[in-house]
């Protein structure tokens, strides 16, 4: 550089600025010389002058000496070396950073944790880093917890009032049932640990089990069960597959029996209602008929199901799930043996459609002396109310809340069918909103016409169980066209389905709700599950129906669980 003309000729703006003041305060030059001198103007001398005298005219900024201030803050750098410490590579490391929107190179990543005296990790499969082919994160393998060794812990729970069901499970036995039934186990998770599984599935309404990826990583739903966490799908999946349909129709026999015992209040009706509902399956599935399935307005492979339902409370009193086409008429029958052994003997009315059995069945049924009510199967001969004189007919008026059509007639008669040795009421109805008349038939002699047609019109309410069994406990999801399977996930939907209908008893103006809308205004709220060593607690926020709750008796004093070696649970409510 050459120093002679880089000060005899400055161009730099600093040494300029500097050049400027020094020539007012130290040469004694006037202001209009100075300007001229410098080529600037004489308010710009005179501000220059100003801020010189103020001290805010930074001629010679400070220049720090020593090594450089890495840019990389200190909680940064704290992250990295805690997702190192949890063995997690570079790469890992950086996904994790942009997650929380960091942007860090590998090379800065790399720097730090060398400098922190941290080695390159070797070489491990996709296993050994926790993690899929495709990045996915493997979860972890559940195990039953031991409250008795277990830290204090505080987990969040995405449905935290899930845990109001657990006095109701104790009250109902259905541990105790699991236990007697023997239900299959692994070498890791017991039977009622996959029993409660299954059944926090059923109540969260989750779609299919295949479908539970979100569920196995939670911790606060996997304390329900006394594990860590949930089972992994494939787990859950297959477990089915070691059960038998006689240990199922034993589990569920031991069920109801257990069921009617605990809670009678929904076991007292004297009206059976029984259908079959198809479930289509879209899959391979040779093993499976093809059924019609109403729902498709189409025949496709599926299982016919048949469903038994009480009348009033809407609780599912019997599920089976291979039921061929050729079996369809007799499956009353096994009802019947089903229902005596649990029971005792059958006292209630029957009631289903024409298409669930034959003529010869109700005759069987007759010699049993069971009541049953159903419709007469239309044909081209039964022309016969076309001759009865109007003036026999019986105008009534059915007092059914939303049915359209409440007054019509009705004749009554009696007549003989093929397969049938004693005479059977038939009463036909006309003018009650169909073209053509209905022909309901029965064996039951004391109960009066207007009775019977009541009884029969209220059918209908099964057919809003199956909706509802649909809707929300995904009764049409099939994962598997094995019928032991298809009856093991029914029984489950059954056992769910009476939890509901149990738990709606004790909320006031919500005891004919559906499952669905008790989840939606009651279960679905997220809390805090937490443990300080001897009391769970779960802790969730007030909301519009939390006085409804704190009337439960059942859930605002602490209970015990057995499951979870008997310690102690109590639930709370917060603002």
């Amino acid at each position: 550089m050459n120093l002679t003309h880089f000060f005899s000729k400055i161009s730099n703006p600093r040494m300029k600025q500097y050049e400027a003041v020094r020539a007012f305060v130290v040469d004694n030059k006037s202001v209009s010389e100075i300007a001229k001198l410098f080529n600037h103007s004489i308010a710009t001398v005179y501000t220059l002058i100003k801020k010189a005298k103020s001290g805010t005219l930074e001629l010679f900024p400070e220049i720090t000496s020593g090594a450089k201030r890495r840019h990389t803050s200190d909680d940064i750098q704290k992250k990295i070396i805690d997702y190192r410490n949890a063995d997690l590579s570079i790469f890992d490391i950086k996904t994790k950073l942009e997650k929380d929107k960091i942007n860090i190179s590998v090379m800065t990543i790399e720097r730090i944790l060398r400098e922190s005296g941290f080695s390159k990790l070797p070489r491990r499969t996709n296993k050994e880093r926790g993690v899929t082919k495709n990045g996915s994160i493997i979860p972890l393998k559940s195990i039953p917890l031991n409250l008795s060794d277990k830290n204090k812990f505080s987990y969040p729970c995405p449905t935290a009032a899930l845990y109001c069901f657990i006095p109701y499970i104790i009250e109902l036995g259905l541990i105790d049932i699991v236990k007697e039934c023997r239900l299959p186990k692994s070498s890791a998770i017991g039977n009622i640990e996959a029993a409660l599984s299954f059944l926090i599935l059923k109540l969260l309404g989750a779609q299919r089990l295949s479908h539970m990826d979100s569920y196995n990583q939670m911790p606060g739903l996997g304390l329900f069960a006394n594990l860590n966490v949930l089972p992994k799908n494939t787990y859950m999946n297959t477990y089915s597959t070691m059960t038998s349909d006689k240990q199922l129709l034993n589990f569920q026999k031991k069920l109801l029996i257990q069921f009617r015992l605990k809670a009678p209040k929904l076991f007292c009706n004297k009206y059976i209602n029984l259908d079959f509902h198809s479930i289509a399956h879209y899959g391979d599935g040779e093993s499976l008929e093809k059924v019609w399935c109403g729902a498709k307005g189409k025949t496709l492979k599926g299982a016919n199901t048949l469903l038994v339902q009480d009348s009033d409370s809407s609780i599912i009193l019997y599920t089976k799930a291979d039921v061929l086409r050729k079996d369809e008429c007799g499956e009353i029958l096994n009802f019947v043996d089903y229902w005596k052994s649990v029971a005792g003997d059958i006292t209630e009315t029957l009631v289903f459609d024409c298409k669930l059995t034959k003529y010869e069945v109700l005759g069987k049924l007759q010699k049993q002396n069971i009541n049953f009510i159903t419709l007469r199967k239309h044909n081209k001969n039964l022309t016969e109310t076309l001759l009865i004189p109007q003036k026999e007919w019986t105008s009534i008026h059915l007092p059914i809340p939303k049915r359209k059509y409440k007054n019509f007639y009705f004749h009554e008669c009696k007549i003989k069918l093929k397969g049938c040795d004693k005479s059977i009421r038939q009463i036909i109805i006309k003018e009650h909103g169909r073209i053509e008349p209905t022909f309901i038939i029965t064996n039951n002699h004391t109960l009066k016409c207007e009775k019977i047609i009541e009884v029969y019109a209220n059918r209908w309410h099964i057919e809003n169980k199956i909706s509802e069994l649909v809707s929300f406990f995904n009764l049409n999801a099939l994962n598997s066209p094995l019928m032991v399977q298809i009856h093991f996930d029914m029984i489950w939907t059954m056992i769910a389905d009476t939890l509901y209908r149990r738990l709606a008893l004790d909320l006031p103006r919500f005891e004919k709700c559906k499952a669905g809308t008790i989840f939606k205004k009651f279960i679905n709220i997220p809390g805090k599950i937490s443990y300080d060593g001897s009391m769970i607690t779960v802790t969730m926020r007030k909301h519009a129906h939390t006085p409804i709750w704190l009337s439960v008796r059942k859930i605002t004093k602490p209970f015990e669980i057995p499951w979870l070696n008997n310690t102690k649970m109590q639930i709370k409510w917060v603002m």
